[in-house]
């Protein structure tokens, strides 16, 4: 009985690390990996808060248009102490009296409402808003941004265990030619040479093997890192590249970009605060007028059998600068500038949009035509490398044809491998591109 209890402690005690491991283990499809990084990530939770400070300023802007309203109170003690002959005196009482004046109390209630501002109330608040507009835009360009370095993380992850899975294989498969090298020279079928070189091949293979290890561990780390996930955590991806050609028209997408990308939507949002900016620099000509109330209690705490004195005063203020040294007249001119540097940036904006979309899609139809001929070299290659496999066993072909056999089948996967990657990435560049979220 004890002997079996131990034998069930000495085998969890050897399950443990595995049971560690499995815990420490994320399966990652490419929506839950961009779900988690637009979660975790700090520069999307900075470009939230700065929406946050953006609304606080629409807020101020509104309140601006309201009345300002204050309460004043004032307490004066004066301590000085008067000494005066007492008329009333009496025998023994005192020959002089002491007045303390001591308490005076005033209390004002004022309130100012402007009217007229020269605009200016309602240019700040429309720049106000239109820069909340901003920051959302720049905050949707932010997550979008995150979400397509996932993707092309995430993918990085894939091609690198696709790649890793290749080159295991040509290893493999060179190490049985030097197992039927090894047979065939026992037999006398081939020479030393042959053995040699057969030997040499799966020897060149083991670093490309290693290298190919390496690739998957720096491209996990680096998706882990975009994640937010420990350095212990191992990420099994459930998504795979795979193709599937869809119609795009370039001219549709180029027209698709103009309607939806971000940067294009926060130029049109800076021309339209660089027409409200100059307006507020003109507004600097025009006049201001405030109306104004205030009211005022005042007295002291000996006038307790009195009211206390009352008053009130309505205004209306007028201001306006005559004269300001030209500095109106130069940020007026400065304002049009500013308009002109907005338009041109848009301009040259347009046209980078249009461009980026045309490189994207025909690195699209570039990995379209690579895909359909690699598929169709893959299966020369692996139909090759079964015949060699079988004349070499026969003798009928040499360890260098052999072994060039199994390098162009590597070379063939490879090449697949490459061209899909390059099209499932230019379908995500795609969407970029146009301005379709990625996130979603």
């Amino acid at each position: 009985m004890e002997y079996s209890i131990m034998k069930i402690i000495r085998f969890f005690l050897l399950l443990l690390p595995l049971l560690i491991l499995a815990g420490n283990q994320r399966q990652l499809s490419i929506n839950e990996s961009i779900r988690i990084a637009l979660e975790q990530n700090p520069n999307i939770k900075l470009a939230g808060e700065k929406i946050n400070d953006a609304q606080q300023k629409v807020y101020q802007a509104y309140g601006s248009a309201l009345p300002s309203v204050s309460l004043q109170g004032t307490r004066i003690m004066d301590e000085k102490v008067q000494v005066i002959q007492n008329p009333f005196a009496l025998p023994g009482a005192p020959a002089t009296l002491e007045l303390d004046f001591t308490m005076d109390y005033q209390y004002d209630v004022r309130v100012s409402q402007p009217l007229f501002t020269g605009g200016k109330i309602a240019l700040g608040t429309l720049m106000a808003r239109k820069g909340l507009n901003l920051v959302q835009s720049q905050y949707a360009q932010e997550r979008n941004n995150l979400a397509f370095n996932v993707i092309q993380s995430y993918l990085g992850m894939l091609i690198s265990k696709e790649f890793l899975a290749v080159a295991e294989e040509s290893y493999n498969t060179a190490k049985e030619f030097y197992e039927i090298s090894k047979l065939l020279y026992a037999q006398g079928m081939i020479s030393k040479l042959d053995l040699l070189q057969t030997e040499v091949q799966a020897a060149n293979l083991l670093p490309q093997k290693t290298q190919a290890e390496n690739s998957v561990t720096i491209a996990a780390a680096g998706l882990k890192m975009l994640l937010g996930f420990d350095s212990s955590t191992e990420i099994v991806l459930t998504d795979k590249m795979s193709y599937n050609p869809g119609q795009y028209e370039l001219v549709q997408l180029q027209a698709k970009a103009l309607q939806n990308r971000t940067e294009l939507k926060q130029m049109d949002i800076s021309k339209s605060l660089s027409s409200l900016n100059l307006n507020m620099a003109r507004s600097d000509f025009l006049p201001m007028v405030a109306l104004s109330y205030s009211y005022s209690k005042s007295g002291n705490d000996l006038d307790i059998y009195s009211d206390w004195d009352d008053s009130y005063m309505v205004a209306v203020g007028f201001s306006y600068d005559l004269f300001k040294g030209g500095t109106r007249y130069s940020k007026v001119r400065q304002a049009k500038i500013a308009e002109r540097q907005v338009k041109y940036g848009y301009d040259a904006l347009n046209d980078a949009v249009l461009f980026d979309v045309e490189q994207t899609y025909l690195r699209l139809v570039e990995a379209e035509k690579n895909i359909l001929s690699q598929e169709k070299t893959v299966g020369q290659a692996e139909e090759a490398a079964r015949l060699a496999k079988i004349q070499f066993r026969e003798g009928t072909i040499t360890s260098l044809q052999a072994n060039q056999v199994t390098i162009n089948l590597t070379a063939a996967k490879a090449n697949y491998l490459q061209a899909l990657f390059n099209y499932t990435l230019a379908e995500a560049s795609i969407k970029k591109a146009t301005g379709e979220p990625l996130n979603d």
